[in-house]
Parts: structure tokens; C-alpha cells; sequence
């Protein structure tokens, strides 16, 4: 254990949920933001994309779940293999591929809704849950598993508007893993929080890796990288250069741009 982060046996068996091949994305159809890139990711692993701004990373990372689809003049191609699956089709279904590849943003965004409605409005709307007394422990459930339980127990009836900026992004976490996903990305979650409430999203994001889910962070802040994640992938200028396991990216990187890079002489 280093820094309250449990790393998972090197030998343990480990299952590829997501797998991309020769990802591009383009914008106005012409300008090719992200380069082919190719990278997977296995169930109870966290995977941290690195780099500096514009060089390609949050973009890879909306593919995932096919985000980019909602940005007007914007081509993704190549293969993002879901489960085995191609789901970069025209007629993949996105409301339901997003129950299963949750993903948690920058800002904290729950609903103007109490904290109880926050976790059960998505699977109440799915038909998933069955009464009164399955609703309670799926609430329970999924806000033990944001360790958000123990702080907001006794308030469940209370806007989850009323929380600090960091209980609120743990809320969020709450709220994606009520549907039960297997996948979670994150787009620097922790970016708008202090030191304290880092540190509470970066134990959970562990604790659910430890559960068995895949997770996908991006973040600029290397430490963080270092603490969270057991695989790293540094992104630059469009190109995904190096990826690996996340000491050896850190303590020996190949690539001569991510040496640079991890020693700040550009960022």
C-alpha cells in the first residue's frame, strides 16, 4: 500500500471490457484531432490519460462511449470494441451503451433533485428497481461505494445541491454507479475540488477498480496519475506516444517527448 493505494496482484486474470483500434477523430471533417490510437483496458484496472492541453486525451476518451456523436461536423473512425463488440456503427444504440460505460465530468453536475432522486431517478426510470425497500438499498449501495454514506445518511431527503463541491462529485460517482456499469470514465474529476476532496474521489475511484470496474481518468496532475492509476497512456499533439504500466512510464519512459514532459519542460 503506498499513499492508501491498494494495488491488485501483478498475476491476477484480468478481462479486456474496452478495446480500441486505429481511433481517429475528425472535426469539420478535415482536421484530424486525434491520430489512430490503440489502447485497452480490463475490468479492475484504473487507466490514466496523460499530456498537455489540446494534445488529444479527453477527445479519445468521449469516444468511449461515443460522446463525439453529439459534436455537429465530428467523424470518429477505427474500432472501439466493447465487450468484444464494434460499437462505432451508425446504428449502435447509445442510451443503452451508456448504462453500461458510465462517466463523470470536470464539473459536479447532479440534479436539482434530493440526494435519495440523485441515485434513483436513472434506474427508476430503467424499470430496475422494484419497491420501496429496493430503492433504500440501491441508495445505500451506491453511496457506500462513493464512500458518501456515512456524511449524507441522515439528509437523503436533502438537495444534493446543498453538498460541498467534493460531495457532490462523489454524488455523481453515486449516481453512475447506481446503473451498475462496468466501465467509468472520468474527465478530470478532481480539477475544481481542494487537496481533501482529491484525495476522497481518488480512494474511490481505487475502491471501485478494487470492485472489479474498468476505469478511465484523465487528469493533468501528475501526482494524481501516480497515486490512482495502474496503467498510463501519455497523449501529445494527437498522437497517443507511449503507454504502459504507470511506474515503469514514470520512473522509465521511452519516449523522449513524454521524458520532456514528465520533467517540465513543457506542459
Amino acid at each position: 500500500m503506498m499513499g492508501g493505494k491498494t494495488m491488485a496482484p501483478a498475476t491476477a486474470a484480468r478481462d479486456t471490457l474496452l478495446h480500441t483500434s486505429g481511433v481517429t477523430v475528425r472535426y469539420d471533417y478535415t482536421h484530424e484531432a486525434l491520430h489512430p490510437t490503440t489502447l485497452a483496458f480490463e475490468a479492475g484496472t484504473v487507466t490514466a490519460l496523460i499530456g498537455p492541453s489540446g494534445c488529444g486525451k479527453s477527445t479519445y476518451l468521449r469516444c468511449l462511449n461515443l460522446m463525439n456523436r453529439e459534436i455537429p461536423r465530428c467523424v470518429v473512425e477505427g474500432e472501439i470494441r466493447y465487450h468484444g463488440h464494434d460499437v462505432n456503427t451508425p446504428d449502435e444504440n447509445l442510451f443503452e451503451l451508456r448504462k453500461s460505460i458510465g462517466m463523470v465530468f470536470q464539473q459536479p453536475t447532479p440534479f436539482r433533485k434530493s440526494i435519495r432522486e440523485n441515485i434513483l431517478f436513472a434506474p427508476r426510470r430503467h424499470g430496475r428497481i422494484k419497491g420501496r425497500a429496493e430503492g433504500d438499498e440501491l441508495v445505500e449501495t451506491s453511496l457506500r461505494q462513493a464512500a458518501l454514506w456515512d456524511e449524507v445518511k441522515d439528509k437523503l431527503g436533502q438537495s444534493g445541491l446543498g453538498l460541498s463541491g467534493g460531495q457532490q462529485q462523489r454524488l455523481c460517482i453515486a449516481r453512475t454507479l447506481a446503473m451498475r456499469p462496468d466501465v467509468v470514465l472520468f474527465d478530470e474529476p478532481c480539477s475544481a475540488l481542494d487537496p481533501i476532496s482529491t484525495y476522497s474521489i481518488e480512494e474511490t475511484i481505487r475502491s471501485i477498480a478494487q470492485a472489479g470496474i474498468c476505469c478511465v481518468i484523465v487528469t493533468h496532475n501528475m501526482e494524481q496519475a501516480t497515486r490512482v492509476s495502474d496503467r498510463t497512456a501519455f497523449f501529445y499533439v494527437g498522437d497517443m506516444v507511449e503507454t504502459g504500466a504507470t511506474k515503469r512510464i514514470f520512473s522509465a519512459p521511452k519516449d523522449q517527448r513524454l521524458a520532456d514532459y514528465l520533467s517540465g519542460r513543457f506542459g
